[in-house]
């Protein structure tokens, strides 16, 4: 986007996104191909989840994303030359997505934050995927890829100025983790407030290892550059990049 900004390898936030696919129940999609010539809503075509949404929809079940029609219902935060070969509709701000859905005026939507309508149990709306931690699970195993959403960024000039500020940012982020780890793995039970939590930790360590959230360019390389084939193959960037141009050149071997 041509903004004068750095990336550090600092990842705080990531998820897997097979539990944001939802459908009308009466719109006849059971599987993920089931999407192709229906109307799909997303916040906005550019948003991180969705890239990664419609990366895995494409390259694991083998749907062609120009043959959904596809819906946006946020403003845009960040303005963009849409491609062209995508149909892509705004949706008036004035409508509720998710009561759209309920009524089929939409066919299925993806979203990265769920509307209180469905924490609250709607019988019209279910998950595409509804064993999605499997699923998800499953995802991991075979790819190795934990979606990352965020990264942390600093001003390009300001690393250019001071960059051992990168350096000091990344030691600060990895040592804040640690002691994050150390809290979720203390036996005590009384400092996470929840009761029953000790099985959901270890099913997570069973299967994403001692450090599910990795820093270093090195332990993410393969999401990252994913992330970017994605992006390109999307339309969202205009060239791959190689990843070694997006980060701090001082933090690649962090």
């Amino acid at each position: 986007m041509g903004k004068p900004l750095i990336a550090l390898p600092i990842f705080p936030a990531r998820a897997f996104r097979h539990s944001c696919i939802f459908v009308n129940g009466r719109s006849g999609i059971r599987e993920p191909r089931d999407l192709m010539g229906k109307k799909v809503a997303l916040a906005e075509f550019q948003q991180t989840a969705t890239v990664w949404v419609r990366g895995t929809l494409q390259h694991e079940y083998g749907v062609d994303l120009e043959k959904i029609h596809w819906f946006t219902w946020a403003k845009t935060r960040m303005e963009i030359e849409m491609p062209r070969r995508y149909q892509v509709t705004q949706i008036p701000f004035d409508k509720a997505p998710d009561e759209m859905l309920a009524t089929r005026e939409l066919d299925a939507m993806i979203c990265a934050n769920l509307f209180p309508s469905m924490l609250n149990g709607r019988p019209e709306i279910q998950r595409l995927f509804e064993n999605y931690p499997e699923v998800e699970a499953a995802y991991f195993k075979k790819t190795g890829i934990f979606p990352i959403m965020h990264t942390v960024a600093m001003r390009e000039d300001l690393w250019k100025e001071s960059p051992w500020i990168a350096v000091s940012l990344f030691k600060a982020f990895q040592r804040a983790k640690t002691e994050a780890y150390a809290r979720l793995n203390d036996l005590s039970p009384y400092r996470i407030s929840l009761v029953w939590f000790r099985e959901p930790v270890k099913q997570q360590k069973e299967i994403l290892g001692d450090d599910p959230w990795p820093y270093g360019l090195a332990k993410n390389r393969h999401a990252v550059e994913t992330l970017m084939g994605y992006l390109y193959e999307q339309g969202l960037a205009p060239k791959k990049l190689a990843v070694e141009e997006l980060f701090a050149p001082n933090t690649l071997e962090l």
